[in-house]
């Protein structure tokens, strides 16, 4: 009687075992997202997790597995493993027809375009004898944008540089900014006259216009580390130099043209949207130093003896560097190509150390001013 009873016990729990491996993960989804589709970095977010059953039998345990880089910070650090990722496993008990909602703060430590991936379920038989898992089809993406830095002392040489733009374009009248009519002299040339107004006060009078003020900047950017001591910090400066200077500028109603030496980049004429600011945000998130660069004074002269010579650069453009490489031989393409225009050249060095050799080559030029910008080692 006891060997039947066993014996019944047995296949019951086979005929569990069957049916549980088969029905488990029917009509149990996972979903992953962040709580907003970009930040900037050194800021904090969220990433919601959601976990629902929609069949009515449970899921004694389930545990939920998914993956990311692991620049992301994550504030609950149980059940996480880090190696050249992070691996995330939580384990939850899911009554039938239950959704559970968990919300994980992450920190954004680095620039970069994050996909938390590859997520997948997992579930134990009775007394955890057999494990069952699947893949779950879900994707939460997030771009870290680079993060903001301090760029106050060059904004103001910026605008001081543009401010004599300004006044030198002052000497030119925009015939598009109409501003108001005046008696005729000698010197006002026939195509000014009012010919309207002068009938209606019996004298000649003159249409007056306002003096352009088109604001424009070009930004090259340099993100080569090819020496053989890296130096991670001073690109990442450049880049979080670059991208604040962009958006500083843009937000002042300037046209902002970028251009940068990473593999296959693409070039952008100035102007000022935020769609185009965007694109540019998420190309410098999404660089990567494994994907090589090009020569920066390479590109320089690329740029000047082709790009720019189909489609000219304004006169009134300022031209804004941003490398930690100068060198005298940079420093002289530097100088060819910039020519007569106000150009600023920014030089990311560490805190202390201010031998730039190429700042010497510039001496002479008063269009041409070199700013350094301290950098903390970490």
């Amino acid at each position: 009687m006891i060997i039947i009873l066993l014996l019944g016990m047995l296949f019951v729990s086979a005929l569990w075992e069957i049916y549980y491996k088969r029905q488990w993960s029917r009509d149990v989804t996972v979903n992953l997202w962040f709580e907003a589709d970009a930040v900037y970095a050194g800021q904090d977010t969220k990433l919601y997790e959601v976990i629902e059953n929609r069949k009515r039998m449970p899921v004694p345990v389930l545990e939920v597995g998914f993956h990311t880089r692991k620049e992301l910070d994550f504030a609950d650090v149980e059940n996480t493993n880090v190696s050249d990722y992070l691996y995330k496993r939580d384990v939850f008990s899911v009554l039938g027809r239950q959704k559970i909602t968990r919300e994980i703060p992450v920190k954004c430590t680095k620039r970069g375009r994050y996909l938390a991936s590859d997520a997948d379920i997992t579930t134990h038989t009775l007394l955890y004898r057999k494990h069952y898992s699947r893949a779950v089809g879900t994707e939460a993406e997030i771009y870290v944008y680079p993060r903001m830095t301090d760029v106050s002392e060059i904004v103001t040489v910026c605008e001081r540089m543009l401010g004599t733009l300004q006044c030198a374009r002052r000497l030119y009248e925009d015939p598009f900014a109409f501003r108001a009519i005046r008696d005729y002299t000698t010197d006002d040339p026939m195509k000014t006259i009012n010919w309207k107004a002068s009938a209606k006060t019996g004298s000649l009078m003159v249409n007056t216009f306002d003096s352009t003020r088109s604001q424009k900047a070009m930004l090259l950017l340099d993100v080569a580390d090819t020496g053989i001591l890296k130096y991670e910090d001073l690109v990442e400066e450049s880049i979080a130099l670059a991208a604040t200077m962009m958006r500083r500028l843009m937000r002042q109603n300037i046209e902002v043209g970028f251009a940068y030496n990473g593999k296959n980049s693409e070039v952008f004429s100035p102007a000022n949207n935020r769609a185009n600011r965007v694109v540019l945000e998420r190309l410098l998130a999404e660089y990567n130093k494994e994907d090589g660069t090009e020569d920066f004074g390479q590109l320089v002269e690329t740029l000047f003896a082709d790009t720019f010579a189909k489609k000219p650069l304004t006169a009134d453009t300022l031209l804004v560097f941003v490398t930690k490489n100068l060198n005298e031989p940079l420093a002289r393409r530097i100088r060819a190509c910039a020519g007569e225009r106000q150009t600023l050249v920014i030089v990311p060095v560490y805190r202390g150390e201010h031998d730039l050799p190429g700042v010497a080559a510039q001496k002479g030029r008063d269009n041409i001013q070199v700013l350094v910008k301290e950098v903390g080692r970490t």
